[in-house]
């Protein structure tokens, strides 16, 4: 569908994080399309004001799920940011994405050197935040760099795991809450070399690079004999279906964990919980996966109180690095929504790493990790 095709309706605009924060008309899905289409026929020019409505889009999906002719505008994004000029922030994005552990190992040398990381901040490259927020986590333990498995002599089934960088560099806990729960439903695990998704790649308009590494990935898994690949976070899983189908016309199969949990209700016991426990739904798991509610009955089915938020955060990747100042007010605004939350629980890594940055007094973690420790039966 061409974005000529936008009859400008305007329930996109209403429900556009980005909008909400630089309440303009070219800040909102619809103006972004138009833009598009004008650049497409030579009457924007390729300039800086392009770009910075252009990549201010946070590719959540929210203005897709709403729209009711079905435009998809975060592919007319991603296919504009192909063809816009790119700066030298979207090639630290680019290398990121490939050399994923020289990236992390790059933040824990920047958290060391304050000088060096105010340096680049006073010359706008590197982002102050972002180390700001990196520091609650462990990035000490060893990353999965090498094949692992996990046998089961009767297993109920065979899967793969893909962590995703967050996890695999900063998240060890909840790799490990995931390989425990699986293991105790039964079934044999699977744990790769990994890689990123990609999902940075194509959202600084690196297409050629993320189709090589999105034909490696899917390589990888079809290799092994297994039922699918669970990830615990919903923006991987996102790209390993939907946007590898779109790109080469194959993807990764992706299973919803909560699938994987079904007649297994002998690992589980009852808790009394009186804290109030807000899920917040990320994004992609909103708009995209749409994998909360059955985790959500899973939880709820064990005795905890458990209620549904939905609305961007405001990391989004890309977004949180280029546009921080705007990626904090979104986040401002959501955290007042959650004042009265004894505990957080998301089904995003991302997600966790902002909402840990600014909600220190509050326990934030994976659903994953909040069933392996609060409601399995003990040994």
């Amino acid at each position: 569908m061409e974005s000529i095709d936008c009859n400008r309706c305007g329930k996109c605009k209403e429900i556009c994080p980005s909008y909400k924060v630089f309440m303009s008309e070219a800040f909102c899905p619809r103006g972004r399309l138009h833009l598009f289409y004008l650049f497409q026929e030579g009457l924007v020019p390729d300039s800086n004001a392009l770009k910075e409505r252009i990549f201010s889009c946070l590719l959540c999906g929210s203005c897709f799920s709403k729209c009711p002719l079905g435009i998809n505008v975060p592919d007319f994004m991603y296919e504009a940011r192909q063809k816009i000029t790119k700066d030298s922030k979207l090639y630290l994005f680019k290398y990121f994405s490939l050399y994923p552990h020289l990236a992390f190992t790059g933040l824990k040398i920047l958290e060391k050197i304050s000088p060096l990381s105010s340096f680049l901040q006073k010359i706008k490259i590197f982002p102050l935040k972002l180390i700001d927020k990196l520091r609650v986590f462990d990035k000490s333990h060893e990353f999965t760099k090498n094949l692992k498995i996990f046998n089961k002599i009767k297993p109920k089934g065979r899967v793969a795991l893909f962590l995703g960088c967050s996890v695999n560099y900063l998240m060890p806990s909840l790799r490990e809450a995931m390989i425990d729960l699986l293991s105790k439903a039964n079934f044999e695990i699977i744990i790769p070399k990994q890689s990123c998704c990609g999902a940075p790649l194509l959202a600084a308009g690196f297409k050629e690079e993320i189709l090589s590494l999105a034909l490696k990935n899917i390589n990888i898994y079809k290799s092994f004999q297994i039922d699918g690949v669970i990830t615990p976070c919903s923006t991987c899983a996102h790209f390993l279906s939907s946007q590898y189908k779109d790109l080469t016309g194959e993807n990764v199969k992706i299973l919803n964990f909560a699938d994987l949990l079904e007649n297994s209700d002998n690992i589980f016991q009852d808790i009394k919980s009186h804290l109030q426990v807000y899920f917040h739904v990320s994004c992609h798991s909103s708009n995209y996966i749409k994998d909360t509610n059955k985790i959500m009955e899973i939880i709820k089915k064990q005795g905890v109180s458990l209620e549904k938020k939905e609305g961007c955060c405001g990391f989004a990747g890309l977004f949180s690095f280029l546009f921080e100042k705007e990626s904090m007010d979104i986040l401002k605004k959501k955290v007042l929504e959650y004042e009265k939350a004894d505990m957080l629980i998301s089904s995003c890594p991302n997600c966790i790493i902002q909402f840990k940055y600014m909600m220190e007094n509050k326990k934030v973690m994976h659903y994953i990790e909040f069933i392996q420790k609060n409601l399995l039966k003990g040994e």
